[in-house]
């Protein structure tokens, strides 16, 4: 009996935390996709590019996270932000892309050198679960995983010498199919 109530007791457990990490917006740290830039521009501590680089003294001011920030004139975005300095948890990596159209974070991607590759998608399985495989499209091409969900989709590219990691929401091509033809999506 005591078995039973203890076998009961986990997967109880176990199902909540699998169905919690699925209704998790896709993101990493406290960067999730859909976030808004002003929440996002409060809590990374964006920087003005332009204005930090301007600035002849010393090490430009990124902020508390690095992150520094550029209007975007191309249809993928209205602001780009990228830091240089952020990490998964104890992972190095080479920087965080940040893409905001219509006033939320619709894309963003990151990289690390190749060899943290493992360390990436074991730190995203543990947030998202147990990915998908991405099937090679030829030969030379290095595997791939993928998490995809009603919102959005991760994809992990593991390339010869980097990882690249892209988070998308499900709403960004149409996104920027609006801002390319001059559209905008109004709210309220």
């Amino acid at each position: 009996m005591k078995l039973r109530m203890l076998t009961i007791g986990l997967w109880v457990v176990m199902s909540t935390t699998l169905a919690a990490a699925a209704d998790m917006p896709y993101g990493v740290l406290d960067i999730g996709l859909g976030a808004s830039y002003a929440r996002l521009e409060r809590d990374l501590d964006f920087r003005d590019i332009d204005a930090s680089l301007a600035k002849k003294a010393g090490k430009p001011d990124l902020g508390k996270r690095g992150y520094g920030c550029m209007q975007r004139e191309d249809d993928f975005a209205d602001v780009g932000c990228v830091s240089h300095t952020e990490r998964l948890d104890a992972v190095e990596t080479r920087e965080i892309r940040l893409h905001f159209l219509e006033g939320k974070l619709q894309q963003f991607s990151l990289s690390a050198e190749v060899q943290n590759f493992d360390a990436v998608v074991d730190y995203l399985t543990q947030r998202f679960g147990a990915p998908e495989a991405v099937p090679a499209k030829n030969a030379s091409d290095q595997p791939s995983v993928k998490w995809q969900g009603p919102g959005g989709q991760i994809v992990a590219l593991r390339g010869k010498d980097l990882v690249f990691v892209n988070f998308e929401l499900v709403s960004y091509a149409d996104a920027v199919k609006r801002k390319r033809e001059g559209q905008r999506l109004l709210c309220g």
